[in-house]
């Protein structure tokens, strides 16, 4: 309804929510949640896979893959072959 996207138009100019991709909403808190527990991962190996990803979050494939995406757009992770590795602020992705 209209009343519904204003509200979401609302939520999303606030921070409260954050658009992973189109109609894929999160709350702030829990992608903020998930890159600690990310970066509490990134500390044991260097690399995760999309099937680590996946057990981490316990979400399904529809979420994992915009998820991924989304961290990557953020610059928070960088894609390498199948692997996700953390990004090092201040590097660029050759190095």
């Amino acid at each position: 309804t209209g009343e519904a996207r204003q509200i979401l138009q609302w939520m999303l100019q606030q921070g409260v929510v954050i658009k992973v991709k189109e109609d894929m909403y999160f709350h702030h808190a829990v992608l903020e949640d998930l890159k600690r527990r990310l970066l509490d991962l990134f500390q044991q190996q260097e690399e995760i896979t999309t099937p680590q990803f996946k057990e981490l979050t316990q979400t399904s494939r529809k979420y994992t893959i915009p998820l991924l995406e989304f961290l990557d757009g953020v610059r928070f992770t960088i894609r390498v072959g199948d692997m996700r590795r953390l990004r090092q602020k201040g590097k660029t992705q050759s190095g």
